[in-house]
This record gives structure tokens, C-alpha cells and sequence, in this order.
């Protein structure tokens, strides 16, 4: 019984065999065969065979005259190498080659390529681009700037410290979106990047600053205050202020910086080292609150400030009080003499604030 199937079934196979061969060699020789005379048993044109029983073939697209379809951005900017071992393509600007073999390579170095190539004129720092000017009577004047890699990175550092942002704001989608329609060709720098050229502006306009205390600027006023942060750690503050150049009044703030204490001697010794780190000598006045601390903080720093040679007027007029602080001490002591008034009127805004139902019959009564 085996044997007789198994025969069987070989001689379907071979019937097979036989049928696609009669088939092909009538295709070949435009005959029709027994199998493709009958009414819809086979249709053979332009080299297309179709059975009955069997899922049609697919047509074949037609091969483009250029080769495969480029569908790729990447092409914009490439061409293909005839002749090469290897599929290559090389650059149209600046004729870098790479491998381009679909099957193995793709044209993602390609594209990665096109992002840092200088050759072209989207990537060309020298490049100019037409943009508007204000000009006279507030209208628009075209004129040609260049892509400047250091200076966008400057402004970013600028708007971070003027407008006191946090650095992730670089990371925002908005000022992603931003900087893209603004200038294209900038690539947004991280927060990382953004933190090291904010300290970097700070090294270089502190160094600026130093050059110009050395050498223009003659003598300059102090002021110094200390506080205590809900931290509990104590801050001091430096600031200088001067005469520049053009006659114009001027300060700059020298040090934000801990303390241990508020000790006279401590803030006298921190004051001497922060001038000089900068390299100031000549001090005309430095102006403190009234705190007794702050006496003999100043009385040391007369005489440090003497024996550098840098008293004006023999220190007649170093030490100045701030007068918003007396005025303040002023102010507090003729108020001591309202002090049950005061104390009832805060207790009633404290009873009014407590509830906003307590809140709107105020209103209602007013």
C-alpha cells in the first residue's frame, strides 16, 4: 500500500514537472500549447503566465533609467561613484567620500555629514545671511550678517544671568523652537555647556574689571553688610563703587561670600583679603550699618589700608554710616510710643485674614 502511494506521488510530481516545462518552452516559442488553447484556462502575453488555481503574479515595476530610487535628503548633497569596487558616494561640497551600499551601510553617515560640513552654504560660518536693519525714520534697512557660533553662545549666557532663568531652561521645547526659527544653524548647547560659559564671562569680566582697578581707576568707595540666611549661615557682600572714564557714576558688586561670624575682626580680615585678590589699595570711605561689630571692623581695616599708603585725608572721613539704617533706628523708637495701637491694629488685619468667609462680610460692609 506504501509503495502504490509513494509511486503515486511521484508521478503527480513529475505530471508537474512536465506541465511547467510545456508551458515555458511554448512561452518561449510564442506557441500556444494544449493547456493555453481553451477559454480562460491560460492568458501567456508579454511574458506573463497566469493559471487557474493559482494567485496571479504581481506586475514587475518598471526599472527607472537612474537606477534605484534615491529617496533619501541625504542624495541632495551626494553622488554616487560609477565604476568603484564598493558602492561610494562623495560629498558635492566638499568631496568626502563614504560607502553607501543599502544593504549594509545606509545613508546615515551621509547624513550626519551634511550637519558639520563646511562647504556648504547652510554650514559656512562665513557665509552671510540677509536680514533687516532699523535704519533712519525707524524703517528696515537689509544689510548681510554672518553666523557667529561664539557670540549665540554668549547671548545665551547673558539671558540666563539677566533674566536669573535656571540652566535647563536651554532644554525648554519653547527655546528649542525659538533659537530654530531664530538661526537655524545654531545648535542649541546643553545646560552643562551653558553653566561652564556663564562662569567662564564670569572669570572674564572679573578679570577685566581687575585690569581696570589697576590702571584707570584711581580710589574707590566701599560698602559692606552682613546678614544670616533662614539657614543659619552667615553672608557678607562687598560692593565697590567709583568714577569711571566718562565721568559717570558706577558699581560693581566684589564678593558675595560666607562667614563664620559677624565679628568685627572676622568681617575686617574677610574685607582686606577681597581687596587684595583685586588688587585695590586706595579706599576713600566705606560705608556700615551701625552695629558695634561693624566699629571694629573698620578700625582694623584703617590701619591695614594705612600701612599700605591708601588713607585719603589721613582716614579723617574712612568710616560712614548708612543713613537708611539710622533713619530705620529712627523711625522703630518713634513707634515704640504707639506700640498697644499698632499691636491691636495687627490683631485685627490677623482676624480679618484668618478665613475667607470672614474676608468678603469686610467687603460687604465697605
Amino acid at each position: 500500500m506504501e509503495e502504490a502511494v509513494e509511486t503515486q506521488g511521484a508521478g503527480e510530481i513529475q505530471g508537474a514537472g512536465n506541465l511547467h516545462n510545456n508551458i515555458m518552452e511554448n512561452v518561449t516559442q510564442n506557441q500556444p500549447s494544449s493547456l493555453t488553447s481553451g477559454v480562460g484556462a491560460t492568458d501567456v502575453a508579454a511574458n506573463e503566465i497566469h493559471v487557474v488555481g493559482l494567485p496571479p503574479l504581481g506586475k514587475k515595476r518598471k526599472q527607472n533609467a537612474n537606477g534605484p530610487r534615491k529617496s533619501s535628503p541625504a542624495w541632495d548633497h551626494f553622488i554616487k561613484l560609477p565604476n568603484e569596487i564598493e558602492a561610494v558616494a562623495a560629498c558635492k561640497h566638499c568631496h568626502k567620500k563614504y560607502l553607501c551600499d543599502p544593504k549594509t551601510h545606509g545613508t546615515s553617515n551621509m547624513l550626519a555629514h551634511t550637519k558639520v560640513c563646511t562647504k556648504m552654504p547652510q554650514n559656512d560660518p562665513t557665509q552671510t545671511a540677509l536680514s533687516f536693519a532699523g535704519g533712519e525714520g525707524g524703517g528696515l534697512v537689509a544689510a548681510s550678517q554672518r553666523f557667529n557660533l561664539a557670540a549665540c553662545r554668549k547671548a545665551i549666557a547673558l539671558f540666563v544671568i539677566l533674566d536669573e532663568h535656571a540652566f535647563r531652561v536651554v532644554e525648554g521645547e519653547g527655546f528649542k523652537l525659538l533659537c530654530k526659527q531664530l538661526q537655524p544653524q545654531l545648535t542649541i548647547p546643553s545646560r552643562r555647556i551653558v553653566a561652564r560659559d556663564c562662569f567662564q564671562l564670569f572669570v572674564d569680566e572679573k578679570a577685566r574689571l581687575k585690569g581696570y582697578f589697576k590702571s584707570d581707576c584711581n580710589r574707590v568707595a566701599l560698602t559692606t553688610d552682613c546678614w544670616t540666611s533662614i539657614q543659619n549661615l552667615s553672608y557678607m557682600t562687598l560692593t565697590a563703587h567709583f568714577i569711571n572714564n566718562d565721568w559717570k557714576y558706577e558699581n560693581r558688586i566684589l564678593s558675595f561670600c560666607l562667614v563664620l561670624n559677624h565679628k568685627g575682626e572676622t568681617i575686617g580680615r574677610k574685607v582686606e583679603e577681597i581687596l587684595r585678590e583685586w588688587g585695590i589699595r586706595n579706599v576713600s570711605t566705606i560705608t556700615v550699618d551701625n552695629a558695634t561689630s561693624n566699629d571694629v571692623a573698620v578700625a582694623y581695616l584703617k590701619k591695614r589700608i594705612d600701612n599700605m599708603g591708601g588713607l585719603m585725608s589721613d582716614g579723617s572721613f574712612f568710616h560712614l554710616r548708612c543713613c537708611a539704617h539710622i533713619l530705620n533706628l529712627v523711625v522703630r523708637d518713634g513707634l515704640k510710643q504707639n506700640d498697644l495701637s499698632i499691636s491691636a491694629i495687627r490683631n485685627a488685619v490677623r482676624f480679618v485674614r484668618s478665613s475667607p468667609l470672614k474676608i468678603y462680610k469686610v467687603q460687604r460692609m465697605y
